[in-house]
């Protein structure tokens, strides 16, 4: 990806407002991926136990779906292990 500030200068014009907008968006962009990067990301957060309704509708619509081709039974049985073991290790505590 480029920085092609003087062709944004050029288009914009380059007067206060536009260059205070583009300002404003960087330091948005920079502090939301310092926040972003700066979660915690170990099993014990308190946000991991809002993740199993997510896992719990992967795993249901795996389990009720009724497919006739084998590759895609497949795809669907391992959609199912995967959520379970999900689920139980987020149960446990184990990231």
């Amino acid at each position: 990806m480029r920085v092609r500030l003087p062709r944004f200068l050029q288009i914009t014009g380059g007067d206060a407002a536009n260059l205070t907008i583009a300002a404003a968006a960087v330091a948005a962009l920079t502090i939301s991926l310092w926040l972003t990067h700066g979660r915690e990301t170990s099993g014990d957060a308190p946000g991991t136990q809002v993740v199993i309704p997510l896992h719990s509708a992967a795993l249901l619509t795996s389990e009720r779906a009724h497919v006739s081709d084998p590759r895609v039974g497949q795809i669907a049985d391992g959609v199912i292990e995967a959520q379970e073991r999900e689920i139980n290790a987020i149960r446990q505590g184990k990231p």
